[in-house]
């Protein structure tokens, strides 16, 4: 959105001076709208945070109820697993946990591809892995999506909202200043009667 009276430098400060109700009224809307994206950038990365963490018990769930299965199925068969076999899924998961973490937990390459690229090695853990593997894949673009959509919006990656002041207001924060308080202090400084200001 473009602001007329709102710069980046404003938003860099924190703070805007009211000097009219247009300003007042951009600076309430910019609030408005820093509000509302902080939220819904928070809420995505929620969202994602709990993708991580649920990762792991699905990871943990497949497995036992997979080696349960392969055991049955061994033991009516009399066979066994190769050590070579065991190896590559030991190793696989290993690097599916390094490559998740480093890259897309500690980096924050989230993009549909790195989190595709990084969950690949689950493929060596079992076949059905596959499955989180495109889960990982979509989950990166509807994360990509909303990121690119907050990217454009003024006051990205903080979506910080101004503390409004008057002219020689001592208010530090919104919470501080009032309605009342601004018209009170523009019917002191610039006398007239108010009426714009209702």
């Amino acid at each position: 959105m473009n602001y007329r009276y709102i710069t980046q430098d404003i938003i860099d400060a924190g703070t805007i001076n009211i000097t009219s109700p247009a300003m007042y009224a951009e600076a309430r809307e910019y609030n408005i709208d820093a509000g509302r994206n902080y939220c819904r950038r928070r809420r995505n990365h929620i969202i994602m945070g709990l993708w991580f963490a649920a990762q792991p018990v699905i990871i943990f769930i497949t497995l036992f109820v997979i080696v349960e299965m392969k055991q049955i199925e061994q033991t009516h068969r009399e066979t066994y697993t190769t050590n070579a076999r065991i190896i590559a899924g030991v190793a696989g998961l290993l690097a599916f946990v390094g490559a998740y973490a480093y890259f897309v937990g500690f980096r924050g390459y989230r993009t549909p591809w790195v989190m595709l690229l990084c969950s690949l090695p689950l493929v060596f853990v079992h076949p059905v892995l596959t499955v989180l593997c495109a889960a990982n894949f979509f989950i990166g673009m509807w994360y990509s999506k909303w990121e690119r959509i907050l990217r454009g919006k003024d006051g990205y990656p903080d979506f910080t909202q101004l503390a409004i002041t008057t002219i020689d207001s001592e208010a530090n924060t919104v919470g501080e200043l009032t309605f009342d308080n601004i018209r009170e202090r523009a019917v002191n400084t610039h006398r007239h009667d108010g009426s714009f200001l209702k």
